[in-house]
């Protein structure tokens, strides 16, 4: 697996160096987004990759088309798993869990973000993979959009500070979703682990079944297909990574990583729509997957 070959690791925001903090900084003003995405920090594992990426998407993640696609997107993954999936009524279960008013909308606004988080940042890694499989893609103008802005940073709760049981969920949530990192979504669920226990119980055997990994693979060549319609594709080839100095086998990492990251994001967006859903009152569904 490429992270185990090239012991990729996440570079945290507390653990950067003052380069990558900085681009850190310009990627969390122009997506609207109070985090820095896993993805980013395990990019960070090739600073020089990172640079030249920031470099190359911040054109096409300043255009009104990059966030429309990315809603519809967004849009997509939440009609496949509130048409096509039983969920169960989250927000009645956290009402019988005595959650106060004020840590209900806490956990709805932390829900909120990451379904408007995570089909820009599943976009754009699509857009990086197109880079590396089109590199001759056309280039046409778009529209400057105004820079969205979420600004409640999220309180995490990293693995190392979890208790007991919150770290057997994030440990059982890795081995699922087949990932050395947890997705921020997750560590920042773990600060109402009771929430988490039962969001994580209810998803497990939708992750398990063959319909959800039907919709995992649908919702990745969606992305694909949409990142073909940004008005400015990502240039990035695999030549120009050579001719920027990137070492063939970082080269050969970063390509892996990023098909990877597609895949373990289409998941992550899927199973997060299932935490609104839920949130929103459920749904039992009665259409065959």
């Amino acid at each position: 697996m490429a992270w185990k070959r090239h012991k990729l690791h996440a570079i945290r925001e507390s653990e950067a160096d003052e380069a990558t903090r900085a681009i850190y900084f310009e990627i969390k003003e122009t997506l609207g987004i109070p985090y820095v995405s896993t993805m980013f920090q395990v990019f960070a594992s090739f600073p020089d990759f990172l640079r030249l990426f920031w470099d190359r998407a911040r054109p096409v993640v300043e255009t009104s088309e990059f966030f429309a696609i990315a809603e519809r997107l967004g849009a997509e993954a939440y009609t496949r798993m509130h048409n096509y999936f039983s969920i169960p009524d989250l927000a009645w279960k956290i009402e019988n869990m005595q959650f106060s008013a004020g840590a209900q909308g806490e956990l709805k606004r932390a829900v909120e973000l990451y379904h408007y988080s995570h089909p820009l940042l599943l976009e754009l890694c699509a857009a990086l993979v197109q880079a590396f499989e089109n590199p001759e893609a056309a280039v046409r103008e778009g529209t400057p959009t105004q820079l969205p802005a979420h600004r409640e940073k999220p309180i995490l709760v990293e693995e190392e500070n979890a208790p007991p049981e919150t770290r057997r969920i994030y440990e059982e949530i890795k081995r699922t979703l087949g990932t050395p990192f947890l997705n921020t979504c997750y560590i920042h669920l773990g600060r109402w682990p009771e929430f988490l226990g039962e969001y994580w119980e209810s998803l497990k055997p939708v992750i398990a079944s063959l319909p959800f990994e039907h919709h995992c693979r649908a919702l990745r060549e969606s992305a694909l297909a949409l990142a073909a319609e940004l008005p400015q594709p990502i240039q990035l080839s695999t030549s120009e990574l050579e001719e920027a100095g990137l070492p063939r086998d970082d080269m050969s990492g970063v390509v892996q990583v990023a098909g990877w990251f597609l895949d373990v994001l289409s998941k992550q967006t899927l199973t997060l729509e299932f935490a609104k859903i839920g949130l929103e009152g459920g749904v039992r569904s009665t259409v065959a997957a």
